[in-house]
């Protein structure tokens, strides 16, 4: 093997050959290989760039299931109230939600904070808004049961 200056040997670093260091290519992943046998291109699937889908929701609002259980208020609540007097508070315990329908149409979704000891009920965050006496109070988690 004549000496040939500045093109050394080098090991491939896939099949293990020696190489003069024309006959070697760097690959993309920073391996030596031999550009007779080894060396590849890099494949373009490496190159494909997804594309941003947002799936995101302009307006998220809860559905009201109709055979979801609903009482009254008895007496109307204040914006900023932390409690409210339901007309019916049977089978209500500490952490259950609970959605008032406000004024404004909208309904004030929250948890009641503690075991009503009357039809007084202690709200896990304030009123959103003013409501009526009379208003409905939507109760999911009594399992579809109807008061009135």
């Amino acid at each position: 093997m004549p000496y040939i200056p500045k093109d050394y040997y080098m090991i491939c670093d896939r099949c293990g050959g020696q190489y003069r260091r024309s006959e070697m290519k760097e690959h993309w992943d920073g391996l030596w290989l031999c550009a007779k046998y080894c060396w590849e291109p890099r494949h373009p699937q490496d190159f494909v760039e997804g594309i941003p889908d947002n799936q995101s929701v302009s307006v998220a609002r809860p559905d009201i299931v109709t055979g979801i259980a609903k009482t009254t208020l008895n007496g109307a609540v204040a914006e900023n109230a932390l409690t409210a007097i339901l007309t019916s508070a049977t089978g209500l315990e500490d952490k259950d939600s609970l959605g008032i329908v406000m004024d404004n149409g909208a309904t004030h979704w929250t948890f009641l904070n503690g075991d009503p000891a009357t039809h007084t009920i202690t709200l896990g965050s304030p009123m959103m808004g003013a409501a009526a006496d009379g208003n409905v109070v939507y109760l999911p988690s009594l399992n579809n049961e109807t008061w009135q």
